[in-house]
């Protein structure tokens, strides 16, 4: 998948991003995500993200579903779009952790691919000349 990244703008990525971790979104939501039109979240659904997965990956990403059981939460979902096929999906081809850096209007959000579980409770976080550097301790298992 992170052939699709390489050719996706950010908007689209965020999009992408939020479906993988969150499974499932209204379009409210994307809207919100990326600050723009629900014309514009469906075009980036449709055209970008969907056109360029069947491009690449040979078939659409997300998918909408006017009602679906969550696996997870057994929750029934209405209007939604749905991240597709997540378990056939790796994010890597090669081994190349896959990090983006969204630079959004009143954040910036870090996301990274992480092999192998970490501790949240007590991360190291510096920032010096303009790099942000993260340290978890690994779980124990």
């Amino acid at each position: 998948m992170d052939v699709l990244f390489d050719v996706l703008d950010d908007k689209s990525k965020s999009i992408l991003w939020y479906l993988w971790w969150n499974r499932h979104a209204e379009i409210s939501e994307l809207r919100d995500l990326i600050g723009t039109s629900d014309f514009e979240v469906l075009h980036r659904l449709k055209e970008v993200i969907n056109g360029k997965a069947q491009e690449l990956l040979g078939r659409p990403i997300v998918g909408f579903e006017q009602a679906k059981v969550d696996p997870i939460s057994g929750e029934k979902i209405l209007f939604s779009w749905w991240f597709l096929n997540e378990d056939d999906i790796t994010l890597t081809d090669n081994h190349k952790p896959l990090v983006d850096v969204f630079d959004e209007k009143d954040s910036v959000t870090v996301i990274a691919e992480v092999s192998v579980p970490v501790d949240l409770a007590c991360p190291d976080i510096q920032f010096k000349n303009g790099i942000l550097k993260i340290k978890f301790m690994k779980l124990r298992r």
